[in-house]
């Protein structure tokens, strides 16, 4: 609809008052995409398709082997610095914030490598949302005996599932954000922060593009912001960041991985 257009011209708008770029690349052609308004519009282009290009490639196992090597792209060597970032992350929620101890949801859960190693050292139960079939049948086996029956699994999109109201303690979104084009993202926003309890959070752990506003993987239909069209969609949602640490466990050639 033509409501795509305004929040485009938002970001781009905001992005030139701090003096930062809006434009972006293709992942495949190296096109050049000079502005947000023209990600829209070719995100607009795709329709129904950005979405269901994502799921196909996750569905697919050559891109993707049911494994913590699979789910992290080939960089299975990621996932014990990634691990070590997170779990002091919400021991300051929980000890400063107040956050509770109950109930997490775990948003694009794969095999559930973040509920496993993470969620269930902090929380009672997980919730596991994740769209692709395969990887959340592999999810009960991955997380093994007895924690397993700690956890639902659902298979769902992001951008479908309902998460009712006052639930959670944590929704936990890690390395999916990008597959949600920006209205949607507001929405999904709204939506998580409707099923948080009090003094429940959402985390977005996610990579940034430093160099360029966006960078657009055509191959999985996702997109890399800037951390200024990131932080300002949280903004537009009507977030407020109240804990950012950067991820310094990481190798220096991977884009950077804040936490929110």
């Amino acid at each position: 609809g033509s409501s795509a257009v305004p929040l485009a011209q938002i970001i781009d708008l905001h992005l030139r008052s701090k003096s930062l770029p809006t434009h972006g690349n293709l992942s495949n052609t190296e096109e050049d995409v000079p502005t947000v308004t023209a990600l829209h519009e070719f995100q607009h282009q795709k329709g129904k398709k950005w979405y269901s290009d994502a799921t196909a490639y996750w569905e697919e196992t050559e891109n993707c082997p049911a494994t913590v090597d699979g789910v992290l792209g080939g960089f299975a060597e990621l996932s014990p610095p990634d691990v070590k970032g997170s779990l002091p992350f919400i021991d300051v929620l929980q000890s400063t914030f107040e956050v509770g101890n109950e109930k997490a949801c775990d948003i694009g859960a794969g095999i559930g490598r973040v509920s496993k190693l993470v969620l269930l050292e902090k929380f009672r139960t997980v919730d596991l949302v994740e769209v692709s079939s395969r990887l959340i049948r592999a999810a009960p086996e991955y997380i093994g005996d007895p924690r397993s029956k700690d956890c639902r699994f659902m298979c769902l999109g992001m951008e479908e599932f309902d998460f009712g109201t006052a639930k959670y303690d944590v929704v936990w979104v890690q390395w999916v954000i990008g597959h949600l084009t920006d209205e949607d993202l507001i929405t999904f926003l709204n939506r998580a922060a409707a099923g948080l309890k009090p003094n429940g959070v959402i985390v977005v752990k996610d990579n940034v593009s430093d160099a360029e506003a966006f960078w657009v993987d055509e191959d999985d239909s996702s997109v890399t912001r800037g951390r200024e069209y990131m932080t300002k969609l949280f903004d537009l949602a009507g977030m407020e960041i109240i804990l950012q640490r950067e991820s310094d466990e990481f190798p220096k050639e991977i884009f950077p991985v804040p936490m929110y």
